[in-house]
This record gives structure tokens, C-alpha cells and sequence, in this order.
């Protein structure tokens, strides 16, 4: 399946955000520790710099390091909500459970599709010049 590099682009930088909110919201209201300031931050400047397209060569390190680190942490979070099966908390072990499964699998998705696709990383300008008229 090929995915067209500027919708790729996009479809990261609005993902990145939209996780970078969620670690620094569990962080300020006291859902996880404030550890996850961290990679909030991170997914927050590296959807940033997608939507700005903004140093395009070098971001695409920047995609895989916030995502391994974001798959990391879902990792541990799916690990440590199944330790919770065993305590008798089932709505909310299950709920954590699906919540980081699909996590860890769009991070997942995310690094391995940034490494598939480098060429979406790389401006192109001969695109640019077809397109413009001289």
C-alpha cells in the first residue's frame, strides 16, 4: 500500500499532537506521573515540525524517536494495566488494556511507516518545478 508523502506528513503531525496532548494531560491531571511531561512535549514539537514541514530531512529522526519512546511507554502501560487482572479490577484493566493496546500498535504503525517510507521525509523540488510555470 502506497501512502502519498504530503498526506502521510499530515496524518503524523496531526497523530503526534494529538498524543503529545493526551501524555501531558494524564500528566497535569494526575493519570500518570509527571514523567510524562516528557514525551509529551516530544510528540508535541514533532507534530509541530510536520505540520510546518519545517526542517523536513531531519524531523523524520525526530518521527522515530518520539515513537519508539511513545511505544515504550504504551508498552510498559500494557504490562503494568494486565498486572491488574489479577487484583479483581476488570472494567478498568480491560479499559487500560484496549487504551494502550491500540497505542502501542499505532506507535507501532508509526515507526515502522517512517522507516518504509524515508523518500516522504525528503523535499522534493522537481516536483515544484513541473509544477510552476517558468
Amino acid at each position: 500500500m502506497k501512502i502519498e508523502s504530503n498526506k502521510l506528513i499530515i496524518g503524523l503531525g496531526l497523530f503526534f499532537l494529538i498524543t503529545g496532548i493526551i501524555w501531558v494531560s494524564f500528566a497535569v491531571f494526575h493519570e500518570g506521573t509527571m514523567l510524562l511531561i516528557e514525551p509529551g512535549i516530544a510528540n508535541l514539537i514533532t507534530g509541530a515540525l510536520l505540520l510546518m514541514k519545517f526542517g523536513r530531512k531531519y524531523v523524520r529522526a525526530l518521527v522515530i524517536a518520539s515513537g519508539l519512546y511513545s511505544f515504550i511507554i504504551c508498552s510498559y502501560q500494557f504490562y503494568a494495566a494486565s498486572s491488574l487482572l489479577g487484583l479483581g479490577l476488570t472494567a478498568f484493566a480491560l479499559t487500560s488494556l484496549i487504551g494502550y493496546g491500540l497505542g502501542l500498535l499505532a506507535f507501532l504503525f508509526v515507526v515502522i511507516a517512517s522507516y518504509t517510507n524515508a523518500k516522504a521525509f525528503i523535499p522534493s523540488t522537481s516536483q515544484k518545478e513541473d509544477k510552476e510555470p517558468k
